[in-house]
């Protein structure tokens, strides 16, 4: 059964298979020729030629399919533009008809799906990825069973400031940052003391944990408890069975270390080599396939156990994992399928929504939101800790009741404390906010009325903070964000030589929203300017009935809200209600940008060529399964990039996806 929102897609889909088949039934270069070529110069190249090149993109240097292929990431863009119908722009002096514009998709769309065919043995790079902070910091805590946070004690600088901290493009080593592991390795050992009274709490367990066997009376039985304790440690920290060479270093380093050192100190010293070395700081994988080949070959179960460890948990596999690992059951399907199950429902997997979805949705620098308490009192740094609560635990119940993920478009409840209720004007039992049913500072799950003008991420305050400016809203921010976040269409950054717009009259809240309507749309009448602001400012004043903390406003007679806009595309929409509509009816699209990225996380590079089958699949599996969460987090682990790599001795693709999660 073909669902209505999906009707005109599949109309779309059947008219372009017709005359994609029909192109390919002659030879290839006489239909671009013929076909293509002229549709091209037609329409596109007066603004993407050699005269004007806009966005840096000149299309008349395309003479076959082979320069699609050259520059996949232009051409996704004109297949999603053509289909949006926001090129060409509405002012152009020619428009293609609707047959010419799905002519010309469908051309570029089959000629991009053959290319990723062709590469569907290639999992991608396998890059080498250092310990992020967050992931440091955990694997430690577990390593030594310390309660410590060490990379907070010596200062760990973040990894996320321009995107996933997974991303293993920015995981660099400089000098100044080893010495902070280095300190940090002391830090840890230092936290690591054994009990003085002899009691099952959890610093003694901790301790037994790592110093599994007692130093006898003799040099041999001392140094026979040295090599139990140590390769059992170094096994757990290196996330791998330990190889014969490498544990004779090791016992060398204790035979070293004892002669001046009690037995205690010996092994912390040998620990802290284990603390400090790239098997510990490195997620790192061999080479086993062919040189030169871009065929894929599955990983190890050890290599698949750290893979999903620390893409659900930010921290070592335990023990249920290595021990399936080292038996070699954990890459059977049944039991990773089952694994990802109790992975999920564990606490740990909270790192999911502290290192995924925070970044993504671009709240983890909630603490940096621009609105000041001056301009806005009741945003103390408490309602800014509740508002990222009530996005954490949004997703954190998702996870733990399967939820839907479309709900993060449009849902009817919401996750309030007392302080919330009151900020956003929820009612409780009695209808008034915080009068009886929400108390407190515990977050709980309240049902919404449509008068509460919440549900789902847009009537969120972190969202709407995060994209507000020190005393007022900013539309073109808001705008920016949904393009860039629920829809993975960033817009191009600002000409270097733009001016910010002249406010007039007092830096206040109070300041009318049409004035500064007015004042935005003078603003952008710079070609170089409009283009992306006809698509990102109708969706920011859409949401300008939220203030620049999110409190929900009507506007007055004398100060009225205009929060109506149009798209590119030729939706109408009034208000924050129809917009979710727009983005509802748009929200195969929202699931798609929503799986690229969290393939880029768990992966750590940039998406290329070969990917966008495996997005394909997950798009379809989380259709398939009414876009459940764990249909994302299964549909992603189970594919063949995650299972799978391939040698490092190939150059990167270079076609890809953008890595990096831009701020506002």
């Amino acid at each position: 059964m073909i669902r209505t929102f999906h009707l005109s897609r599949f109309l779309t889909f059947v008219m372009m298979a017709g005359s994609v088949a029909a192109a390919h039934a002659g030879d290839a270069a006489t239909v671009f020729a013929k076909d293509i070529k002229p549709l091209l110069e037609t329409h596109c190249v007066s603004c993407h030629g050699p005269m004007k090149r806009k966005a840096g993109v000149d299309l008349s240097l395309i003479s076959d399919e082979a320069g699609v292929q050259r520059d996949r990431s232009t051409w996704r863009k004109v297949v999603d533009q053509l289909a949006s119908k926001e090129m060409p722009p509405e002012d152009a002096k020619s428009q293609p008809s609707e047959a010419e514009r799905q002519r010309l998709a469908g051309w570029a769309k089959a000629t991009l799906t053959a290319g990723s065919a062709a590469l569907a043995k290639d999992p991608g790079p396998a890059p080498l990825r250092r310990l992020t902070r967050d992931e440091y910091g955990r694997t430690v805590r577990d390593l030594l069973g310390i309660t410590v946070d060490v990379a907070e004690a010596v200062g760990l600088p973040s990894d996320n400031e321009r995107g996933f901290a997974t991303y293993a493009g920015t995981l660099t080593m400089p000098p100044l940052l080893f010495e902070k592991f280095y300190t940090a390795a002391d830090r840890a050992l230092e936290a690591l003391v054994e009990p003085a009274v002899d009691a099952p709490t959890p610093a003694r367990r901790a301790w037994d944990a790592v110093f599994i066997a007692k130093p006898g009376a003799t040099p041999s039985a001392k140094k026979e408890a040295a090599r139990i304790i140590i390769q059992a440690f170094a096994r757990r920290a290196y996330r791998r069975p330990v190889q014969p060479e490498e544990l004779s270093r090791l016992l060398k380093t204790f035979d070293v270390a004892s002669a001046t050192r009690d037995f205690v100190p010996a092994i912390k010293l040998v620990f802290k080599g284990i603390l400090v070395s790239p098997s510990f700081l490195y997620r790192s994988e061999q080479d086993r396939g062919p040189k030169n080949s871009a065929d894929g070959y599955p990983v190890t179960d050890h290599e698949l156990a750290v893979r999903l460890s620390y893409l659900l948990w930010s921290t070592m596999p335990d023990t249920e994992l290595s021990e399936l690992a080292d038996r070699g059951k954990l890459s059977e399907p049944s039991a990773l399928t089952g694994q990802v199950k109790r992975m999920l429902a564990d606490s740990r997997a909270q790192a999911l929504t502290s290192g995924f979805f925070a970044t993504w949705l671009q709240i983890d620098h909630l603490d940096r939101a621009r609105p000041s308490q001056q301009n806005f009192p009741s945003f103390t740094p408490e309602l800014r800790r509740a508002m990222y609560d009530e996005t954490a635990r949004f997703v954190d119940e998702l996870r733990l009741k399967d939820g839907r993920l479309l709900d993060l478009l449009d849902c009817d409840y919401a996750f309030v404390n007392e302080e919330l209720a009151t900020h956003y004007g929820i009612a409780g039992d009695k209808g008034i906010a915080g009068a009886s049913g929400i108390k407190g500072k515990e977050l709980r799950r309240v049902a919404l009325n449509p008068g509460d003008h919440r549900g789902g991420v847009l009537g969120m305050g972190s969202v709407l903070a995060m994209t507000s400016h020190t005393y007022r809203t900013s539309p073109t921010l808001r705008g920016k964000w949904v393009l860039e976040v629920l829809l993975g269409a960033p817009p191009p950054p600002p000409p270097a030589n733009v001016k910010p717009i002249e406010e007039a009259g007092a830096k206040q809240e109070g300041a009318a929203a049409k004035t500064f309507r007015d004042q935005l749309a003078a603003h952008v009448t710079d070609p170089a300017c409009a283009n992306c602001h006809r698509k990102m400012d109708p969706l920011g004043f859409a949401l300008d009935g939220y203030d620049a903390v999110g409190v929900w406003r009507e506007g007055t007679k004398e100060r009225p809200l205009d929060t109506s806009g149009k798209l590119p595309s030729g939706e109408s929409f009034a208000g924050a209600g129809e917009l979710k509509k727009v983005l509802w009816s748009k929200r195969d699209r929202f699931t798609r940008t929503l799986v690229e990225q969290f393939l880029l996380y768990a992966m750590g590079r940039d998406l290329g060529v070969a990917d966008e089958r495996t997005v394909d699949a997950v798009v379809e599996r989380l259709s398939r399964e009414d876009s459940k969460f764990s249909a994302l987090i299964t549909g992603v682990v189970t594919s063949f990039p995650f299972l799978n790599r391939r040698n490092a001795d190939l150059p990167p693709v270079k076609d890809t996806k953008p890595a990096a999660v831009a701020r506002p």
